[in-house]
C-alpha cells in the first residue's frame, strides 16, 4: 500500500467563553518572551530562512493578539538544542510539545490544545504490526529527546532503538535499511513522505500514546499560564481550522506536487525520446499534459483508497472483517463507553474447541475458512448495538447490551445452537466454549473481562461445548 495520508487534523474543540474572556488583554509591562521551537517538524513548526513557520506560528500569533504578550524567536539547529536552552532558562517559552516526566523538571505546561495520532511506518514488505508491542526484534527509529523515546524506554525497554535527529531522519533510516520501523506523528510523516517521495513506505500500525500538544514556559513565568490557557480556550473552531488548512493541506500538497512535477517531466522526456524515431514531435506537449493529468488522477484515486483502507485496517481484523483487539481495547476505556454501556453490559468470551486439531488435520487455510464462517454466524446472531470482535487466534468476544446473566446466556445458547447447525468447510464437527460475565456497578471493564475469561476456562474444564457464567455476577 502506497503511503498516502489524509490532510485533515484533529483539533481541541473548545466551547465559547464569555465575550469578556475572549477579549482578554494583559498589562503592557510584561517582558518580551524569548521562545524556541523544533526547527524541523512540519507541518507543526519549523524554521525557514530564519522565520518561524508551521501551525505553532499561527497559534502564537493569535495568542499575541488576545493577550498583548510579545514574543521573540531564538533560532536553534535541533530539538535537542531547544530543550537544552529551555533547561538553562535561555528560552522562556516553547509553543508546541508533549508533556513528559523528564520535561516537568524544568517546564510548566498549559492545557492541551491540539491532539494528533502517532503511527508506525515500515517498508511495504513488512507484515502489519498494529502496535509497538508487536515490533519484536525489528530495529525501531525514534527522534532524540522526543516524548515517544521516553515512553518506549520506560514501557518497552527490550526494543532495539535507533535514535535519530528528526522525524525526517527516522523515515530515511527506514528507507535506506538502517531501521525496519519508524514511529512518529501521522501528520509530519505525511508531509515528509510526500516531500521526499518515499512511496516505498507504508503505515504499519498505530502507536500509543497520541500527541497531546501544549505550550510550556519555564517556572519563573508560571504566572502566565492562566492567561495562556484562557486565550487558547477562547479560540473559535474557525481559527483552529484556518491554521490546519494553511499548514497541513495547502503547504504539504504544494510541496508534494513540486516533486511529482519533476517525476512526471522525467517520464514524459523518456516518452518523447522514444517517439523521436516515429517523427511525432508535434504530439509532445499534448502527451505531456495527458500523462500529467493521468498521474494526478491516479494519485487522487489511490489517496482516497489508501485512506479508507487505513481507517478500516486500524479497527478491523483482516481475516474475519470483525472488529480487532485494538478497537475493543479502545472501546473498553471508560472515556469511550457511552452511558448505556456503563449501566447495561455483558461480556461473552468464545473459544473454538480443538481448533489446533482442525489446523493440524486440514491445514491452516481450512482453519481460516472456519474462522470466517464462525464470524459470519456471530454477526447474524447479535443485535445491531452489540459489538463482536476477534480477540486473537480462535478467541472472540461480544460486548452485549444484555443487563443480566440469564439474557446473556440465552444469546450464547442461540449462538452455540447456530454453530452446531452450520455447515463448515471441514468434516470435523465445530463447537465452541463460552464464558459470560455481567458488568457490576462500579466495576471496571477489565475486571469484568477477567471474570468472563475465568468462566471460559471453566467451560473448557467441563469438557467444552458448554456455557459457564461467572460466579461473581451478582
Amino acid at each position: 500500500m502506497r503511503l498516502c495520508f489524509f490532510a485533515g487534523l484533529l483539533s481541541c474543540t473548545q466551547q465559547s467563553l464569555a465575550q469578556s474572556q475572549k477579549d482578554t488583554v494583559i498589562a503592557t509591562d510584561w517582558p518580551v518572551l524569548t521562545y524556541c521551537i523544533d526547527p524541523d517538524w512540519l507541518p507543526y513548526e519549523a524554521i525557514e530562512k530564519g522565520q518561524h513557520i508551521g501551525m505553532s506560528s499561527g497559534y502564537l500569533q493569535r495568542l499575541k493578539q488576545r493577550t498583548g504578550l510579545e514574543f521573540r524567536l531564538r533560532p536553534t539547529n535541533s530539538w535537542s538544542e531547544t530543550l537544552q536552552l529551555l533547561r538553562e532558562g535561555s528560552c522562556d517559552l516553547t509553543p508546541m510539545l508533549n508533556q513528559s516526566e523528564n520535561r516537568q523538571d524544568f517546564l510548566v505546561f498549559s492545557d492541551v490544545y491540539l491532539y494528533a495520532p502517532n503511527v508506525l511506518v515500515s517498508s511495504r514488505e513488512e507484515p502489519f504490526l498494529q502496535g509497538l508491542e508487536h515490533i519484536g526484534e525489528r530495529r525501531l527509529a525514534i527522534p532524540k529527546d522526543y516524548r515517544l523515546l521516553e515512553y518506549v524506554q520506560r514501557h518497552f525497554p527490550a526494543l532495539d532503538v535507533l535514535e535519530v535527529e528528526s522525524e525526517k531522519d527516522g523515515l530515511m533510516a527506514v528507507a535506506d535499511g538502517r531501521a525496519e520501523v519508524f514511529v512518529g506523528s501521522l501528520y509530519s510523516v505525511n508531509a515528509y513522505v510526500q516531500q521526499q517521495a518515499l512511496l516505498e513506505l507504508k503505515i504499519n500500525g498505530w502507536a500509543w500514546p497520541q500527541d497531546e500538544l501544549r505550550m510550556a514556559v519555564i517556572p519563573k513565568h508560571a504566572n502566565l499560564l492562566p492567561v495562556i490557557n484562557d486565550a487558547l480556550l477562547s479560540l473559535p473552531e474557525a481559527d483552529h481550522l484556518a491554521i490546519q488548512q494553511q499548514w497541513n493541506n495547502v503547504r504539504v500538497i504544494e510541496s508534494y506536487n513540486y516533486t511529482l512535477t519533476w517525476r512526471v517531466a522525467l517520464i514524459t522526456l523518456v516518452i518523447i525520446l522514444i517517439l523521436v524515431a516515429w517523427n511525432l514531435m508535434i504530439r509532445r506537449y499534448s502527451l505531456k499534459l495527458e500523462t500529467k493529468s493521468n498521474q494526478l488522477e491516479a494519485l487522487k484515486a489511490e489517496l482516497q483508497d489508501s485512506n479508507l483502507e487505513l481507517e478500516f485496517l486500524s479497527n478491523h481484523d483482516p481475516l474475519t472483517k470483525l472488529y480487532n483487539r485494538h478497537f475493543f481495547n479502545t472501546r473498553m476505556q471508560p472515556d469511550n463507553r457511552n452511558t448505556n454501556e456503563n449501566q447495561h453490559c455483558s461480556l461473552i468470551l468464545i473459544d473454538i474447541d480443538h481448533f489446533k486439531e482442525i489446523n493440524d488435520e486440514y491445514g491452516h487455510s481450512a482453519g481460516d475458512k472456519v474462522l470466517q464462517t464462525l464470524s459470519a454466524v456471530l454477526k447474524q446472531c447479535v443485535r445491531e448495538q452489540d459489538i463482536v470482535a476477534r480477540w486473537g487466534g480462535e478467541e472472540f468476544v461480544i460486548m452485549s447490551q444484555q443487563d443480566c446473566p440469564e439474557d446473556a446466556q440465552v444469546l450464547a445458547s442461540r449462538i452455540a445452537e447456530r454453530i452446531r447447525s452450520t455447515s463448515f468447510s471441514v468434516a470435523k464437527a465445530v463447537t465452541c466454549s463460552f464464558g459470560i460475565a455481567c458488568l457490576k456497578q462500579q466495576e471496571s471493564m477489565i475486571s469484568c473481562f477477567e471474570r468472563a475469561d475465568i468462566a471460559l476456562y471453566q467451560a473448557k474444564a467441563k469438557g467444552r461445548d458448554c456455557i459457564c457464567i461467572s460466579e461473581e455476577h451478582t
